[in-house]
């Protein structure tokens, strides 16, 4: 694989923290990155491309990537939820709601909600081509069934994996330090991975899943703008009640219930 050198690299190095630029990169690839790694944020997503495993196989993630002074970090995977002691520190955002405030993170991979501490999870980031191209689908046009589309059913959707377990449990969609969506679940990673990550055909009609479709598209649009929605999950058997709780506390964009 062309990119094996950078994992060697990275393998070698043993350091928590990497930055690198791109020249730097240039260099220990031995050719010149192309422009997808110079102009699309995406190309250096953690999955959905065969080169992220340069990285990921080393034991890495990308923490961040600045595309105008052309430099990447790197850092190991389970270093990649702690914070960079070295790094000046970060001003505190507070993350607003519909028409009300939500409590400050706690750490930058917390949020506090009625008493209840939600872990960062991962970026929902769609699969993209070898060139960081977003790859948009539209399902519906494999379903035979003579019904009409519901009101998220038509137009593209994109497919995007978690890595996580199948826990029960409650998780936050947060876009612009802004909580965007409340959710419960029997099975994290089912759920979103054979669920809001692949949009059956079946769920874009009257009769299916159109919160899944909504939620897709949710992804993909925040993606096309440069975003990534930050997924939050905390695992608790009373998943139902607590979600109940939340929601009776707070509005968010999303937690409306489609008719159609």
């Amino acid at each position: 694989m062309k990119y094996e050198p950078l994992t060697a690299y990275l393998r070698e190095s043993g350091e928590e923290r990497i930055q690198l630029t791109f020249a730097h990169l240039d260099d220990i690839l031995s050719f010149r990155l192309g422009k997808s790694p110079r102009n699309h944020r995406a190309w250096w997503a953690n999955g959905g491309h065969d080169h992220a495993s340069a990285w990921m196989d080393a034991g890495y993630k990308v923490e961040a990537v600045n595309l105008t002074q052309e430099t990447v970090v790197f850092v190991k995977d389970g270093a990649a939820n702690t914070p960079d002691k070295t790094a000046a520190p970060k001003a505190e955002k507070i993350a607003k709601l519909v028409m009300q405030e939500i409590p400050r993170r706690t750490t930058d991979d917390i949020i506090t909600l009625c008493g209840y501490k939600f872990s960062f999870v991962q970026e929902l980031i769609p699969e993209c081509d070898g060139d960081g191209r977003i790859k948009e689908y539209q399902p519906q046009t494999d379903y035979q069934k003579q019904k009409p589309l519901n009101a998220h059913g038509s137009g593209s959707f994109c497919r995007f994996t978690i890595h996580a377990g199948n826990w029960p449990g409650v998780y936050l969609w947060v876009a612009d330090d802004e909580i965007i969506y409340i959710g419960e679940t029997a099975g994290l990673a089912r759920r979103f991975n054979t669920g809001y990550g692949v949009i059956e055909p079946v769920n874009c009609y009257v009769g299916g899943q159109s919160t899944n479709c909504k939620m897709n598209k949710v992804v993909l649009e925040q993606a096309k703008a440069g975003k990534y929605v930050k997924l939050y999950f905390r695992e608790t058997e009373d998943y139902k009640a607590v979600e109940h709780k939340l929601l009776g506390q707070y509005k968010t964009k999303y937690n409306v219930k489609d008719n159609q």
